[in-house]
């Protein structure tokens, strides 16, 4: 896990240095709620636009990172995903760029919580929207492990279902959500 500290480490600190609203999301986010399970990268969201990201882009080169530069400015203009890899180390972070009219998004960035992920200091997901965000996926993957991660959460946390059910119905999850809490009852 050694380089996935790395890369995360210098993601993280070019966000914040830039003032950015980011959030670890996915597997390693599950993690911090007791869902034990490896994985090979990190996911992050973040709000950035055009105007933003040359320094970010500035920060992950200058610490050695390998950015897709066109891709990352591309997505930084409309919404979408690129990879910074390490190329040394081997680590990788997913970053997933949104727009600050993402309801959802917004919602994930007042809800998170400080942890440390690796070691590091970050905002991580609320078990919540870890939940949702990875039912949302799987409502076109149908993914066994992404519900497994959510039977975990559900089972090892006191989650708001309230706020689940609100945001599921918002995303289109609302029956999956259901089965998912009748599973873990």
């Amino acid at each position: 896990m050694i380089e996935l500290a790395r890369v995360l480490r210098v993601v993280v600190s070019a966000f914040e240095e830039s003032q950015l609203g980011y959030v670890v999301v996915g597997s390693v986010a599950a993690a911090a709620w007791g869902v034990a399970r490896t994985t090979r990268d990190i996911d992050v969201v973040v709000v950035v636009d055009v105007d933003q990201i040359e320094a970010v882009l500035d920060a992950l080169a200058g610490a050695g990172l390998y950015v897709p530069t066109e891709r990352a400015r591309e997505v930084a203009g409309t919404s979408g995903s690129f990879n910074v890899l390490d190329p040394e180390h081997g680590g990788k972070v997913d970053i997933f760029v949104v727009h600050a009219d993402d309801e959802f998004t917004a919602s994930r960035l007042r809800r998170s919580v400080r942890a440390d992920v690796f070691g590091i200091p970050c905002s991580v997901a609320s078990a919540e929207d870890v939940i949702l965000a990875k039912l949302r996926w799987r409502s076109t993957s149908r993914s066994e492990v992404q519900w497994r991660d959510c039977i975990e959460m559900v089972a090892t946390n006191d989650v708001d279902r309230g706020y689940l059910r609100a945001w599921a119905r918002r995303l289109d999850v609302a029956d999956d959500l259901e089965d998912l809490l009748r599973s873990t009852t």
